[in-house]
């Protein structure tokens, strides 16, 4: 059975309580261990801070993983054991009295876990989204002999299976084809239908085409569980755009959290929840092992604990700010510590938030999630194009180097493409840039719907755009581009009655009969200036004569 939104899975809930089950069963060592180490301490005639400092540390550990674990009683009496500790070493001459209060809190140790019932609430996570099927399934329902007939054919070009029927024949259809998106185009007569009542297992995602959807009309449909309603005018790309948002994206690969936390407990839990909710998760305790993953993991958000064993969370974040190519990375502390200060310090030392202990579920992921997706956003500007979203001629260039010297590693095979969309100037003149910059943002959804994730899709500049087929042979890739050429020249661009179709040419560049990424692009750019010398509207594989005539000429 398919989870609902936000819903978890039987596993993540039984892994929930094999790690509470098991957390439970070492308490009795836990605190028996406090109470070994606190006899033998209390018999000394002095408590020097370098002695007490390791009972504390275990005090401070049983404090957060005890508040994690949702025994909340026993949270409470070790962090008022800890803060006892903090007088002691402030306050040496009331020794005698911080003795007593100590005493009686570890005696009342056992008692609280005998009578605690632990529960923790394992709230909704977030919001599940599928994988991307390779050819995902939509089913498009509306009037027969409507003029929206016509949608489907478009949304194909995008790289989508569609399917159209009349409302008679949903049901039928629902059974039969069991689409991941419904396309439901709502009239007088027939109101689109809830997720839940459409009897499929799982439910698909529901989108509402609606003849003039206002505010009131999209609350609506909210309330039912409709994804969004949408105007039937909207355009095909920015429609396809909307499509895709209900699955993983390239851009929406999992969030890398590296947590920093010498609690093994407290880190197990914070994994697990994490991981429910689709995050990739590394862990770290000591300063080296969070310099090594910093290097190789390149986390998108750092969840810290503030008291650490070898240096203190605020001493680290500040060692890590000083490093330039992390100054962006988000810092997340977690504490029981309640006292100003400790927050004040972190935030200092280049924190970005902190989550008191035991945090939330939900709680713990949206933060982190709005931490990372913040970061990503800023990279964005710094990698992609901002206007259609793509790899920018920086990153693209970089990311082909890197996929050149991973085929001379491997002997493998790839493919460089260089594409021009044809006369565009004269689209720009004719109708104007806005509706250029339409057809740049059209194409930019068409590749990324019809490419795969492991291909390298960038734009150069202007309207040329440039693409690498890594594992791809000449054969393969040639294929690929015809196909895309013919589906492109089929889009619509056009919101108004008169159709805008717009071409573009290729120039097909293959690793090894060019070995240098210097050599690919300029011998795929000569193939580029070939097919556009042979009429445009086609592709073109470089040779070594194209590419010493190219040269020759520039």
């Amino acid at each position: 059975m398919a989870n609902p939104p936000g819903g978890m899975s039987p596993s993540f809930e039984q892994k929930m309580r094999e790690l509470r089950d098991a957390y439970e069963k070492t308490l009795p060592e836990k605190t028996e261990r406090i109470k070994e180490m606190w006899m033998s301490l209390r018999t000394l005639q002095r408590l020097p801070p370098d002695l007490l400092y390791p009972f504390r540390e275990i005090v401070h550990k049983l404090a957060g993983s005890g508040a994690t674990y949702g025994f909340s009683a026993l949270s409470s009496i070790m962090q008022r054991l800890e803060h006892k500790l903090d007088q002691l070493k402030e306050f040496p001459e009331d020794t005698q009295r911080f003795i007593v209060d100590i005493d009686s809190l570890v005696r009342y140790m056992d008692s609280v876990i005998r009578s605690e019932d632990a529960k923790v609430e394992h709230d909704g996570l977030t919001e599940q989204k599928m994988p991307r099927p390779e050819t995902p399934k939509l089913l498009f329902v509306c009037e027969p002999g409507s003029p929206l007939r016509r949608l489907p054919e478009q949304i194909r070009h995008f790289g989508w299976d569609v399917l159209p029927c009349d409302y008679a024949q949903m049901d039928e259809r629902l059974d039969l084809y069991r689409p991941e998106v419904v396309l439901f185009h709502e009239t007088a007569e027939h109101a689109c239908p809830a997720p839940a009542s459409l009897n499929l297992n799982p439910a698909p995602v529901v989108f509402n085409l609606h003849p003039k959807p206002d505010l009131c009309s999209r609350a609506a449909a909210f309330r039912k569980g409709i994804r969004e309603v949408l105007p039937v005018q909207i355009d095909v790309a920015e429609l396809v755009d909307r499509l895709d948002g209900v699955f993983i994206q390239m851009a929406d690969a999992p969030y890398r959290v590296l947590i920093i936390d010498d609690d093994d407990d407290v880190a197990m839990y914070h994994r697990e929840v994490l991981e429910q909710a689709r995050m990739e998760i590394r862990l770290s305790k000591t300063a080296q092992e969070v310099q090594d993953t910093l290097a190789e993991f390149k986390p998108d958000v750092i969840l810290m604990d503030l008291h650490l064993l070898e240096f203190n969370g605020i001493e680290l974040s500040a060692a890590i700010r000083q490093d330039q190519s992390l100054k962006e990375v988000p810092i997340v502390f977690a504490s029981v510590a309640q006292d100003l200060t400790s927050h004040l310090g972190a935030i200092r030392a280049g924190g970005d938030d902190f989550l008191m202990k035991p945090i939330q579920p939900s709680f713990l992921v949206a933060s982190l999630e709005s931490r990372a997706r913040r970061g990503r956003e800023l990279r964005e500007l710094l990698h992609f194009d901002g206007l259609t979203g793509m790899l920018n001629h920086r990153t693209t260039e970089e990311l082909m180097q890197q996929a050149v010297a991973r085929a001379d590693r491997t002997d493998g095979e790839l493919v460089v493409v260089m594409i021009d969309l044809d006369h565009f100037k004269q689209v720009n003149d004719t109708y104007g840039h806005v509706t250029g910059d339409r057809v740049l943002v059209n194409f930019a959804r068409f590749l990324r719907g019809r490419m795969r994730k492991s291909d390298v899709i960038g734009r150069y500049g202007g309207e040329e755009f440039m693409l690498v087929l890594v594992d791809t042979n000449l054969a393969t890739a040639r294929a690929v581009i015809e196909s895309l050429r013919v589906s492109f020249a089929s889009v619509n661009h056009s919101n108004n009655d008169t159709p805008l179709n717009v071409t573009f040419s290729a120039g097909l560049a293959v690793y090894p009969t060019f070995t240098t990424p210097v050599e690919l692009t300029h011998a795929s750019d000569a193939a580029l200036y070939e097919a556009k010398h042979r009429g445009r509207n086609c592709s073109v594989v470089a040779t070594q004569d194209m590419l010493k005539s190219r040269l020759t000429d520039g």
